[in-house]
């Protein structure tokens, strides 16, 4: 038996990222975690880097240990951000907006998949399709 396992894919708008003393903070939902500057520069010429949690760094005394990673994606129209074990997404277009001034922060979204609804009899009869 083959199960017909469909699932629709959506962005949905979790957090923001702003640029703050020249670091990238990442604000989702109830966690703020950062991108250190030289680390900033690096990621926009297209090398992976580390992301770390805000309060790890207060705690640590500036020396905390990276709960994440940050990186271009191969079609070079989006950054991914993989925090905690969750991934996440920004636009670069938007965040290459948020470093030059023009915007005051980039969405940062999550994707979700949900079933997708099942075609009817109805549906396929509209659509010119036989059963």
């Amino acid at each position: 038996m083959v199960k017909n396992t469909m699932m629709a894919k959506t962005f949905e708008h979790i957090g923001a990222a702003r640029i703050y003393a020249g670091t990238l903070r990442i604000d989702i939902k109830s966690m703020q975690a950062v991108i250190s500057k030289p680390d900033l520069s690096d990621l926009m010429q297209n090398h992976p880097v580390s992301i770390y949690d805000i309060s790890d760094i207060m705690k640590s005394a500036g020396e905390p240990d990276p709960v994440g990673r940050a990186w271009i994606t191969q079609s070079g129209r989006a950054v991914m951000y993989r925090i905690n074990g969750m991934q996440y997404t920004t636009s670069l277009e938007q965040l290459r907006a948020v470093l030059q001034g023009i915007r005051k922060y980039a969405g940062v979204a999550m994707l979700t998949e949900t079933p997708a609804p099942r075609a009817t009899v109805a549906s396929c009869m509209v659509a010119g399709v036989t059963a």
